[in-house]
């Protein structure tokens, strides 16, 4: 209600516009007694002042308080006789809530101002809110629709909040994505409580219904009490279950441009034909398939009775793919599959280790031909300068003697060293270990294909559920053009029926007045017809020879004559008089002058007066009743083609709604076999993947392995480590 500038109520003076507050709101030390608004900061809108959202019965504006608070200030305008008590027992109820008690917090602020704005010398209230930083639900789903964890999280996070208003008793009255606001820490924020119930609201209506699009078809102002939201909370946790389990059912059931999320009004009024429905009741999901049977089951329940969000039991957290087990390795160390690609194993004589480790340390003990090919090797290389001291050997062919000498000495030692049974072992395990790495190149060039391999798996099943998107949305618009082209053709062929069947009261109120007045005819001339023309005798001035003259013309009756005409004459300024017959002729009747016109004139004229004053001032129940049977018929007759004409309309709907719907789950069936397809070669290709992992982290095992030994086997058989073993025997 609004109060005068000295606080005195004026009932029933009407609330302002937007544009009145907007107009007030450039002046805040002038319209606001609240401080912080006061000596606030109004947001604008470029070159037109205060920035106003609109809604329905309120203009929100943005004010910044001097310490950096920002309010949110609703002001209304429309009056309502409860506003003040509903926000005072609202703003009561929020500000007893304890946070710690809370699942998240979701309540906002609020203070109920009843001098909150003073416009044109009145103060209204207004409505003091903190403001809230958030994204709406839908813009939420847009942005996160592929990560399932998310979205799963913000459906846990609903439910929860859904759990605190049952455990308050309360209800917000109109939950939908405008007033659902994920925070930037996941956590949800629950905005515009002008429909919200209260305990100590008990008994009242509902000022509001809430959206249609989130609200029972049953549902009814006189269902304001703790229940009401449970109809939206099952729609709005069951789309964010869909969509963490499937998100290209978002994709397919979002319109980016309706006000819903993937189920809407239509869905609540003929499931019989919704698409949603389908998709959600027949999903391979079975945990999605149970939840979306439970709230279609709610579709025929009463608002008032719908069980709370809790009876939906535990949300069904879809479970990421797991890696494949690596497959069983073999006993070398290598996955099952590359048995009989690589060469086993084995125990060489003379050491029981395994291939990678050396079994001894060098040289055991020297055998006799150790120490004949040392011996040889010696006598050998100092055999030339013996035979050339001597001059057996030409002093010429010293160098070359000498150079055969230490190469035949070296070649001794080379094989008696190689001979060894410890060097042979050694050399065994070198040459397995290459063995093994050569074999292990293979799997690892294939693992690096696997991977490119997988990656495009997943760009090719990127692109399909792009085109499957397409395809659902080239289909929901096609949807909507025929449906427009078919309301419109059904508008065009009813509405000349319509304004016809409109027409028809009128008309046949016409035809009663015509029909009356046939009759009046019919009497009046059948009156006139019955009075001699010898009756004029009675007039005075109108002599036998005056009748005769009359009956002369044709003029018998009184009702063959309708009137006079008077043509001035040629003499003495004198008009002639000519009678009008019933058939239009003109006569001349002699001895009928202007006088004796006028007096015949008159006394027809007072005859068809009195006639008239006895006609039946109605047309005969008989006629009546036929005229009303004939329009009658003829407002059957339009009303059945109008029906007829919806009949057409409404098949051609039912049968456009049955083909897209169809296409539309051939296309929902084809992208789950694909789904399915591709997890199942993806998970081959996972399988491989880890396997061939296996084998290249196994074939840099082995090449480190093989490093190390290569280095042992050189240190420890060596020619030079062989020599000191022929001399000292260690």
């Amino acid at each position: 209600m609004a109060v005068s500038r000295t606080g005195g109520p004026v009932a029933g003076r009407k609330f302002p516009t937007g544009a009145n507050y907007v107009e007030a709101l450039q002046n805040p030390t002038l319209c606001f007694e609240d401080p912080d608004l006061k000596n606030g900061t109004v947001q604008q809108s470029p070159m037109l002042g205060p920035k106003a959202i609109s809604g329905n019965f309120a203009s929100v504006f943005s004010i910044t308080a001097p310490d950096g608070r920002r309010y949110a200030l609703k002001c209304f305008t429309r009056d309502s006789s409860t506003l003040e008590a509903r926000y005072q027992a609202i703003s009561k109820q929020l500000a007893g809530l304890r946070p710690a008690k809370l699942s998240q917090p979701w309540p906002v602020g609020m203070e109920y101002l009843p001098h909150g704005v003073l416009v044109a010398g009145y103060w209204y209230p207004a409505l003091k809110m903190a403001w809230v930083e958030g994204t709406s639900l839908i813009t939420w789903i847009d942005r996160n629709v592929r990560d399932a964890v998310a979205v799963l999280k913000a459906a846990e996070r609903f439910a929860a909040l859904a759990a605190d208003l049952e455990k308050l008793g309360i209800a917000h009255g109109d939950l939908q994505h405008g007033n659902l606001l994920v925070a930037a820490d996941g956590t949800l924020r629950l905005v515009d409580y002008d429909g919200m119930y209260v305990p100590e609201l008990k008994g009242q209506g509902a000022m509001e219904n809430g959206h249609r699009n989130y609200q029972s078809p049953t549902r009814a102002s006189s269902d304001f009490g703790p229940s009401m939201d449970r109809f939206s909370e099952w729609v709005i946790y069951l789309t964010l279950v869909a969509v963490a389990t499937d998100p290209t059912l978002w994709d397919q059931l979002h319109d980016g441009q309706g006000e819903f999320l993937i189920l809407k009004e239509d869905d609540f009024k003929e499931p019989q034909s919704s698409l949603a429905w389908s998709l959600l009741l027949t999903h391979a999901d079975p945990a999605l398939r149970a939840l979306a049977a439970q709230t279609h089951g709610l579709l025929a329940t009463a608002a008032h009775t719908v069980p709370p969000l809790s009876a939906a039991g535990a949300i069904p957290v879809p479970v990421p793919a797991q890696r494949p087990a690596p497959a069983a390795a073999t006993a070398g160390g290598a996955p099952s599959w590359l048995a009989g690609h690589i060469p086993p194993q084995q125990n060489v004589p003379g050491g029981s280790g395994s291939a990678g480790t050396p079994t001894g340390t060098g040289f055991a003990r020297r055998r006799p031909a150790d120490i004949f090919s040392g011996v040889f090797a010696l006598t050998g290389s100092a055999a030339p300068a013996a035979l050339a001291a001597v001059s057996v050997l030409p002093t010429g062919y010293m160098a070359a003697a000498q150079l055969g000498a230490l190469l035949v000495s070296g070649g001794a030692l080379h094989a008696t060293r190689r001979s060894r049974p410890e060097a042979r072992a050694s050399k065994a395990r070198l040459r397995v270990l290459q063995q093994r790495v050569s074999a292990l190149k293979d799997p690892v060039a294939a693992a690096q294909k696997i991977r490119q391999e997988i990656e495009a798996l997943a760009r090719a099943s990127t692109s399909r559920d792009i085109q499957i998107s397409q395809q659902v949305k080239s289909l929901q618009t096609e949807l909507r053009d025929e449906q427009s082209r078919i309301t419109v053709t059904l508008n065009k062929e009813t509405g000349n029926l319509r304004t016809k069947l409109s027409g028809l009261a009128a008309k046949e109120q016409r035809q009663l007045e015509a029909a009356l007045a046939s009759a009046v005819k019919t009497h009046v001339q059948d009156r006139l017809r019955r009075t001699p023309i010898q009756d004029v005798k009675k007039l005075s001035n109108m002599g036998s020879g005056t009748v005769m003259a009359l009956t002369a013309a044709g003029i018998r009756t009184a009702d063959d004559f309708t009137g006079v005409r008077y043509v001035q004459g040629s003499r003495y300024s004198n008009r002639d008089a000519y009678l009008i017959r019933s058939n239009g002729q003109q006569v001349k009747v002699s001895g009928v002058g202007e006088v004796r016109a006028a007096a015949l004139e008159s006394w027809r004229t007072s005859l068809e007066q009195r006639a008239r004053n006895s006609a039946p001032s109605s047309v005969s129940a008989q006629e009546r009743t036929a005229i009303r049977q004939q329009f009658a018929a003829q407002k059957k007759k339009y009303e059945a083609e109008i029906t007829q004409a919806e009949g057409v309309a409404r098949r051609k709907r039912d049968q456009l709604q049955q083909r897209i719907t169809t296409s539309q789950q051939q296309v929902s069936k084809e992208k789950q076999q694909h789904q399915a397809a591709t997890q199942r070669q993806r998970a081959v290709l996972l399988q491989r993947q880890a396997q061939l992992t296996d084998a290249s982290t196994t074939h840099d095992l082995l090449v480190t392995q093989l490093a190390t030994v290569g280095t042992e086997h050189r240190r420890a058989f060596g020619l030079r480590r062989y020599l000191r073993f022929v001399a000292t025997g260690h």
